[in-house]
């Protein structure tokens, strides 16, 4: 491997970690249940997945490879914390690992639902719903850039709104037909 695929790898492999934070850490809180202790895992599950990086092999499912890797780094965080008070049976841990995995899917398939949606909306709407919810714009921001009244682009955010809770709901039910 040359010193360019290498650092080209490295930053593949940094990207795939950033993009996975906010999933990872969810996952981990789902078994954590306690904020503080689920960041304190993640860094643990970082500081693994990045020693073990070379035994990534670009192009697998770095999901399934970092939840594990998560899995196991909560389970040695129980076990460090075995003189607390509360503690979670493993049928329990198993169960809510198993139900986090769920949620994570059911995540992914929303997104690429929304994202099928977002493509079809009128674009219009769309452009609304990206000042809205890209741009972070308010209303009043929302109808200078518009040059429409605040009532007229609160209609069309609304409909635009209610258009896309339809879509992804009739395609989540095509998705379990």
């Amino acid at each position: 491997m040359t010193k360019t695929d290498n650092s080209d790898s490295t930053r593949d492999f940094v990207q795939l970690m950033t993009e996975y934070q906010p999933r990872l850490y969810g996952y981990i809180l789902t078994l954590a249940g306690n904020p503080d202790a689920a960041n304190d895992v993640l860094q643990d599950v970082n500081i693994v997945l990045w020693k073990q990086s070379a035994q990534f092999t670009p192009g697998s499912n770095f999901k399934a490879w970092s939840f594990r890797i998560a899995h196991f780094q909560y389970m040695a965080h129980r076990q460090k914390r075995l003189r607390d008070k509360i503690l979670f049976s493993d049928e329990l841990i198993s169960k809510l690992a198993t139900e986090a995995k769920d949620v994570d899917e059911l995540y992914e398939q929303r997104k690429v639902s929304l994202e099928r949606c977002l493509e079809l909306m009128p674009e219009r709407s769309r452009e609304v719903i990206r000042l809205r919810y890209a741009d972070e714009l308010n209303m009043d921001q929302m109808s200078e850039k518009l040059r429409r009244n605040s009532n007229a682009v609160y209609q069309i955010l609304f409909r635009a709104r209610r258009w896309l809770i339809e879509c992804v709901q009739k395609e989540a039910l095509s998705e379990a037909t």
